[in-house]
């Protein structure tokens, strides 16, 4: 005679036990990974701490997730404060932003801690499987340092008269996004001549500035004066000062301006005249 259990177990089918398949000893995949969606990454902030981390809260899971009550089972605190919620957004995705407000703000060194009790709180993922207990550390915004990881001449092609010209954008990348106003505290200079500079990218982690004259294969240069420039954080961090640095220029051998660093108009004219040289690959 069989077991019971396997007797019983054998003729169970639809969803009420294939969503309770483990209490009968069998094997069933569970969401997306051995115990369910998780959460995976976090921010005290938006997503790569591009936004603002006195109001928002964001965490990404293994999966998507939906809810009916978005703040039910959350709990949310740092080493110092507690967060309270009145908001959240992200059903039907894998993300969540948390907005809400700190009773003490979040400083350098906070660790933040985000709980989910799955016994009273409703979220469930793309099979219907309830998310289990758990708890994540969101990255504290705050303590991520405003760094450029690189500078680079972008090619891109600007018209310059009847010329076409092959670049004249230095791109600056950074750890997070970032914002600026204005060229404030940029000096950018192309073959030893100070350029007049145009901005865009403000609010991602890329800036680039238009420099006046085209780069080919110039030397470049970028620096940045904090006393003069507002760059900053999503955090409201800003960014310190930077040296004079090289600007890493791979742009293909075409055509060069060689000309008189010295001459009265070396570093505002446009035009081909007396004090440039034109020079080709092949030349």
């Amino acid at each position: 005679m069989k077991p019971l259990l396997m007797m019983r177990a054998k003729g169970l089918t639809g969803p009420l036990f294939a969503k309770h398949a483990g209490i009968f000893g069998l094997s069933k995949s569970v969401g997306n990974s051995i115990g369910g969606v998780r959460a995976i990454a976090g921010w005290g902030g938006s997503e790569d701490c591009a936004g603002n981390h006195e109001t928002n809260i964001t965490i990404k899971f293994s999966g998507d997730i939906t809810y009916t009550n978005a703040l039910t089972g959350i709990n949310i605190t740092s080493t110092s404060g507690v967060f309270t919620s009145v908001s959240a957004v992200g059903t039907g995705t894998d993300t969540v932003v948390y907005t809400g407000t700190w009773d003490v703000a979040l400083v350098n060194g906070d660790k933040i801690l985000w709980s989910y009790d799955g016994d009273v709180g409703d979220y469930v993922d793309e099979e219907d499987e309830p998310l289990v207990s758990q708890t994540f550390g969101p990255a504290n915004c705050v303590a991520l340092l405003l760094e450029v990881l690189s500078y680079k001449v972008v090619q891109i092609e600007t018209p310059n008269g009847s010329k076409v010209i092959r670049s004249a954008v230095i791109e600056v990348q950074f750890n997070q996004a970032v914002t600026a106003s204005g060229v404030g505290g940029i000096t950018a200079t192309v073959h030893g001549a100070e350029q007049v500079v145009s901005l865009s990218g403000s609010g991602t982690a890329i800036l680039k500035y238009t420099l006046q004259r085209a780069i080919f294969r110039h030397s470049v240069t970028w620096a940045y004066s904090s006393a003069l420039g507002n760059i900053q954080s999503g955090s409201g961090e800003l960014l310190g000062d930077v040296a004079e640095q090289i600007v890493i220029n791979l742009l293909p051998e075409f055509t060069v301006w060689d000309y008189n660093v010295g001459a009265l108009d070396a570093n505002t004219d446009t035009t081909w005249d007396g004090d440039e040289t034109r020079f080709d690959e092949d030349t």
